[in-house]
């Protein structure tokens, strides 16, 4: 562990960074010097350390406790520099069988959440000159069958941010989604499902259910996305997207650009037991 911080140390506060993605990026992060705050909802507040990210109470559903955790950075530090949105859940089910409550929490977190936390920084990072970057998804890129939810509002956030991209680049701040694929995570675990699924109309999805719990089971370390995010830092010109996938899952969004929809489509579908 460190026993001290870099010279050149960046503030960065990282939302969701209790478990998984968001807490492998806080603690390579932290590993390499930086000042990392790290929120979660329950989370009590403690500044950084070196080698250790610090922890600050935020719900990206709450306003005021996402305004409180601004607050605690920016008297402790004076600045923030960064931000990553990574705080998200999962749903599975298909949209025929998800009511409307079920659609709006999981957009309550991945993308009104993401524009809370983005609208309350956008200050602090045209103050600094930062970086605004938001975890995506390679599944905001390509439509799944049981997950249209979860696509649809990872989708939200490329469009959000590429307005961002454009409304701050006269400010000197530069914005990035991350788009990973599938990492060793305890999303399995807490991915929401359809309340009420309809078997008869979708008999594969129990079937959809465990190859992609399979797929996330032996998945890589979500350290990557650490390494990614720490590169973006270092970057004076970072790129729009990043992907941060295996090949078949990068390669999936280049043959959806050049491949007709349906055929694309039929590939897609090839892959996952829906009868």
């Amino acid at each position: 562990m460190r026993t001290d911080f870099h010279r050149q140390a960046k503030v960065v506060l990282v939302t969701g960074a209790t478990t998984g993605i968001g807490a492998a990026i806080a603690q390579v992060l932290a590993d390499h010097g930086h000042r990392v705050w790290g929120t979660g909802r329950r989370s009590t507040t403690a500044p950084p350390q070196p080698g250790r990210p610090g922890t600050v109470a935020l719900d990206v559903t709450q306003p005021d406790t996402v305004s409180a955790a601004m607050d605690a950075v920016m008297e402790a530090e004076g600045r923030i520099d960064a931000v990553v949105n990574n705080a998200g859940i999962g749903m599975m089910g298909a949209m025929g069988d998800t009511t409307e409550e079920e659609l709006l929490t999981v957009y309550r977190t991945n993308v009104v959440g993401l524009h809370t936390v983005s609208r309350m920084a956008t200050p602090h990072l045209i103050a600094s000159q930062g970086h605004l970057m938001h975890v995506g998804s390679v599944a905001g890129v390509v439509g799944l069958p049981f997950r249209g939810v979860y696509c649809s509002s990872k989708a939200a956030v490329e469009l959000i941010a590429e307005a961002q991209s454009m409304e701050l680049a006269r400010h000197g701040v530069r914005v990035t989604v991350l788009r990973p694929g599938d990492f060793k995570t305890t999303i399995n675990a807490n991915r929401l499902r359809v309340a009420e699924p309809n078997h008869t109309l979708n008999p594969g999805f129990e079937a959809v259910c465990e190859a992609v719990n399979a797929e996330v089971a032996h998945a890589k370390d979500p350290a990557d996305m650490g390494k990614a995010v720490l590169k973006l830092l270092s970057q004076r010109r970072p790129p729009l997207y990043l992907t941060v996938a295996p090949p078949l899952q990068r390669l999936a969004i280049r043959l959806k650009r050049v491949l007709p929809d349906r055929v694309f489509e039929a590939l897609i579908a090839r892959r996952y037991p829906l009868r």
